[in-house]
């Protein structure tokens, strides 16, 4: 869908465009009318001026692209010359701007690959009257770009596992890095071992395609030189779980589990997405992403539960389960990260069920020990709209993963099914380097739409709002 600007006012644009009016009636009143002199109107409660909240704002300019949908409007034409919602005041004419370009574009999003007859985009544009000052035109490319790229996350993640196996997505971020600053390394599998990612290795060994560890980098704010101490200049970490599709491994997930796991390596492509639109939006950060790629497959060569691995960090780990690879793979990133020297680090992932059982599917989990860092996501993922909610990461919930053959295990010994998620975070804080904030953030109740995000079935691309919005302002 394309999205363009005008400087004509709504009732000057060409007759082919249907002007959308927006009025104070219930957000669920509609009409499509003709006027008196054959134009059409398309009009809209967006609810009383004074109740629109941020939330309710982003979830109004979805249902616009909804309703298009709906009606076959393929040229719609819209005027927010002012917002006259003083609740969105506070936060700007950039931002309100920039939430209407990329909630647009989130809207107007399907994943059409692989269907037979594709047909025309509905709506096939969307004009925006009456011209933008300096600001606005500022929010309005954020918006565009950000749009963009989580919809590029999406795409990568909506894609079979057969055809975005690990190498396929280590070639993926190499094309989704042309044309920007962002360099592109990709550890092969010989590699992977002769870097010591025992944990990675161990994940994706019993697949055809091996596993992939893919570094991308961005030095926005100037590569720092060898034993350079500047703290503008050492990176923010951003790590995504990759796992391409996921069986359970040996510990087999049971039928109607599985179908959707080629969704398991959303943390990795949101982290690639957010660094090079990062780069796009021209951030004066250093910035490094690390996404450890490998399919979690059954054969005679995967790991096995029971297996003891050892880690890059040198700490040794028990498989009790072998469909708690996440963290596995996750916990390597978080020791190879130590290289960069970091500022900060957060990981995405989604890590374990037991976030929907906690959250619902509104918001992710957050777990850091950090209250400064925890406060930050949660202001900034108000402001972006990928929503998450702390949960506690205590020392209490340590020990127990300790009492095993290993350093450490990678579920509870007594297999509880009691807060799974602070269990991930509790195993994942054993491998996270000591002095660095570091926050942890558990995806899965955002893996896939529902009904009430206005969206189309599928990847949603969080957080990768969330993530660009942290790195334009930590």
């Amino acid at each position: 869908m394309k999205i363009a600007t005008t400087t004509k006012s709504l009732s000057d644009v060409p007759k082919k465009y249907v002007r959308l009016v927006v009025t104070e009636n219930d957000q669920q009143w509609h009409r499509l009318v003709e006027t008196k002199d054959g134009l059409l109107e398309y009009r809209i409660g967006a609810g009383k001026w004074k109740d629109m909240t941020p939330r309710r704002f982003r979830l109004f300019i979805r249902g616009i692209i909804q309703a298009a949908k709906n009606h076959q409007i393929e040229h719609l034409a819209v005027q927010f010359e002012e917002s006259p919602f003083p609740q969105l005041e506070r936060y700007g004419e950039e931002w309100v701007v920039s939430t209407i370009a990329e909630n647009l574009l989130l809207a107007s999003y399907e994943f059409t690959q692989y269907k037979s007859k594709k047909g025309k985009a509905i709506p096939q544009e969307v004009l925006l009257c009456g011209g933008m000052n300096k600001t606005a035109k500022r929010g309005f490319q954020r918006g565009l770009t950000v749009g963009t790229y989580v919809n590029k996350a999406r795409d990568i993640a909506n894609t079979p596992g057969d055809d975005m196996p690990p190498s396929k997505l280590a070639r993926t971020a190499h094309t989704l890095a042309k044309g920007t600053t962002v360099r592109v390394n990709v550890l092969e599998p010989n590699a992977i071992k002769k870097e010591g990612l025992h944990a990675l290795w161990a994940v994706g060994k019993g697949a055809d395609d091996l596993p992939r560890f893919i570094v991308m980098e961005y030095w926005g704010a100037g590569k720092p030189k060898k034993d350079e101490r500047s703290k503008v200049k050492r990176p923010i970490v951003l790590i995504g779980k990759g796992i391409t599709y996921d069986t359970g491994g040996l510990n087999v997930k049971p039928s109607g589990a599985m179908h959707e796991m080629h969704l398991d390596m959303s943390g990795g492509s949101s982290v690639m997405s957010a660094i090079v639109c990062a780069a796009k939006l021209g951030i004066k950060k250093n910035i490094v992403a690390l996404i450890p790629a490998a399919e979690n497959a059954v054969s005679e060569k995967s790991m096995r539960a029971g297996d003891i691995i050892q880690s890059h960090s040198g700490k040794t780990i028990e498989v009790l389960h072998t469909d708690a690879e996440g963290r596995l793979v996750l916990a390597d990133g978080l020791s190879y990260a130590k290289k960069y020297n970091p500022r900060v680090i957060l990981d995405t992932a989604t890590l374990t069920g037991a976030a929907l059982v906690a959250l619902g599917q509104h918001a992710s989990a957050i777990l850091t020990e950090n209250e400064a860092l925890q406060n930050t996501l949660q202001e900034l993922g108000e402001e972006s709209g990928d929503y998450v909610w702390p949960l506690p990461l205590w020392e209490e919930y340590r020990p127990p993963l300790q009492k095993t053959r290993a350093d450490v295990v990678n579920i509870l010994p007594t297999f509880s099914k009691f807060g799974g998620t602070i269990e991930g975070g509790a195993f994942l804080s054993f491998f996270a380097p000591k002095n660095v904030p570091w926050a942890h953030i558990d995806i899965a109740p955002r893996m896939d739409a529902i009904p009430h995000d206005k969206l189309s079935k599928g990847a949603t691309g969080e957080p990768v709002r969330l993530l660009v919005r942290f790195l334009e302002q930590y």
